[in-house]
């Protein structure tokens, strides 16, 4: 059976979870599942102020973020569904779909 996709999904980048306080965000991720925080970052423009975790080593790691909004009224919304989201590495996806 051919494969009706004109691109493959090489394995998760990204997962981005966003929610009205990090600290229970971390609770479940750092405290029960594990993951380790590498970096925070925040930003006014962004309006997030967020924890960068790593599940997995090396190039094969999956980036976790766990993200508060710096203020709730204010776009974007990072605690909302719609800014949630999952990363995929896909091969050469521009080229499959272009070309």
């Amino acid at each position: 059976m051919s494969d009706p996709k004109p691109f493959r999904i090489l394995g998760i980048q990204q997962i981005a979870i966003g929610g009205p306080d990090k600290q229970r965000l971390k609770s479940l991720w750092v405290d029960i599942f594990g993951l380790q925080v590498k970096s925070s970052f925040v930003s006014e423009r962004e309006n997030v102020d967020e924890d960068i975790c790593a599940l997995g080593v090396g190039p094969h790691a999956v980036e976790v973020d766990l993200m508060q909004p710096l203020d709730p009224g204010r776009k974007p919304t990072v605690h909302t569904t719609p800014l949630n989201h999952v990363g995929l590495w896909v091969d050469d996806l521009h080229a499959r779909c272009i070309g």
